[in-house]
């Protein structure tokens, strides 16, 4: 098999780096070990939430602007803001094509609300969780009702009231605590406790009950203007249904993201995959890297768990692994390495240096930023510090940024992925 440029991960930053090649006719493959980390995600797509000494970051490309400057080793100093800018409005178009309309607030971060109550920065979200209201009813004095699906455990409507009564936007905010039932609950023999988040939202899709919930909804949030659930009113068909449960209950619905596996990502993980086979791409789930054949620094194939003896050519590749949560770095007892490549990585090897005594310190884990080197061109460095050529590195696999403490995972994961895209083309153009 043959391919113009093949993709290893299928996460945020191997797909937006997917979509970009096939859209621009180029025979492009991704080869996925299954669930990615959008599974787990928010389902909004951060660019800068925090500067260095924890701050909130009002307007996130006037901070990338001076961090670029400052850090030479930052991905974004490497993908550039010009690309960066262009790589958000790519995907945005991209998602928003498959019914997917993600929300900013005019260039400047926004607050969603997490499942523990704390409010998180962020520059994209859907529109549930941001869209032109949400400014107005967090001004207002209005109530509001936190409403939780009997029988649900993945989701505790206490803390999150007990963290937004420590908000100063909410501290003296009458916020209404309730729980609604499922009709289909009566209908099946199933322990109540045994659904998750994607049976419930499976539920929604068939939109028969929705009346009945509606009325439940109108009962358990009395006279709140505005109404938090847990993120499962669909995983396709999700607008329509928010849109009928609004009109039915005449309150503004607004979604908050649950434990894995999270709704929200779901609809983004299934947006970017329907864009990326639309334009022809292949895309394989369920296999595995091996190695690959490396002569004169050049990557001439890999191997994978399903291909057997047989080879996969690409002229380009993009290793979009992941780091430690999805098995792009593996750590032992007493060192840390890339195992498709055995590629140079900026990291500590001795392990008491990997993290920090306090787990909730306000100093961050240090293996948080550990990473694959690149040079400017995001090509990586063989365990011999040679330059890999037609390889690309996108996502979290890189080094020289930690997304938890910067708040800057998605932003680095999109313009990577489109960064490295843009750079194949280039050199396929010629």
């Amino acid at each position: 098999m043959q391919y113009d440029c093949l993709i290893i991960g299928g996460g945020l930053a191997g797909l937006t780096c997917g979509i970009r090649c096939s859209s621009s006719g180029l025979r492009t493959a991704i080869i996925s070990g299954g669930m990615n980390s959008l599974h787990f995600s928010s389902g909004s797509i951060d660019i800068a939430g925090y500067a260095k000494n924890g701050d909130i970051i009002k307007d996130p490309f006037d901070h990338l602007t001076r961090l670029i400057k400052e850090d030479m080793h930052h991905p974004y100093r490497k993908t550039g803001i010009k690309t960066i800018r262009k790589s958000i409005d790519f995907f945005t178009s991209e998602v928003e094509q498959e019914g997917l309309a993600l929300k900013g607030n005019g260039g400047q971060n926004h607050f969603h609300l997490t499942n523990f109550g704390t409010m998180k920065p962020t520059y994209l979200s859907q529109e549930s969780v941001f869209n032109e209201d949400i400014p107005d009813l967090l001004k207002s004095d209005k109530k509001i009702a936190i409403l939780n699906f009997s029988g649900f455990r993945d989701y505790y409507p206490e803390q999150t009231l007990a963290n937004l009564k420590d908000n100063p936007l909410f501290k003296d905010r009458e916020i209404i605590l309730g729980e609604i039932s499922l009709p289909y609950y009566s209908g099946t023999n199933r322990n109540l406790h045994e659904f998750r988040s994607v049976d419930i939202a499976r539920y929604f899709e068939t939109e028969k009950y929705l009346p009945r919930i509606a009325d439940e909804i109108i009962k358990a949030s009395g006279d709140a203007c505005a109404v938090s659930l847990p993120a499962f009113l669909g995983i396709r068909n999700f607008s329509h249904i928010r849109k009928k449960l609004e009109e039915l209950t005449g309150r503004h619905i607004y979604e908050i993201p649950t434990l894995p596996p999270s709704i929200l990502g779901l609809r983004i993980d299934n947006a970017l995959k329907s864009s990326f086979m639309k334009y022809g791409g292949e895309y394989s789930s369920g296999d595995r890297v091996l190695s690959g054949t490396v002569k004169d620094h050049i990557l001439q194939s890999v191997r994978t768990v399903n291909s057997g003896e047989m080879e996969i050519t690409a002229k380009y590749f993009v290793l979009a692994t992941g780091s430690f949560f999805s098995g792009g770095l593996t750590s032992e007892f007493d060192k840390i390495y890339e195992p498709v490549f055995n590629l140079k990585l900026n990291a500590e090897n001795k392990r008491d240096r990997w993290y920090n005594n306090k787990f909730f310190g306000q100093r961050s884990h240090p293996f948080l930023s550990y990473g694959v080197e690149t040079d400017k061109r995001l090509n990586p460095l063989s365990s011999a510090g040679k330059t890999m050529k037609n390889i690309f590195c996108a996502g979290s696999i890189l080094s020289g940024y930690d997304p938890v403490k910067e708040g800057s995972g998605g932003g680095v994961a999109v313009s990577t992925g489109y960064c490295c895209a843009e750079k194949i083309i280039k050199e396929l153009s010629k």
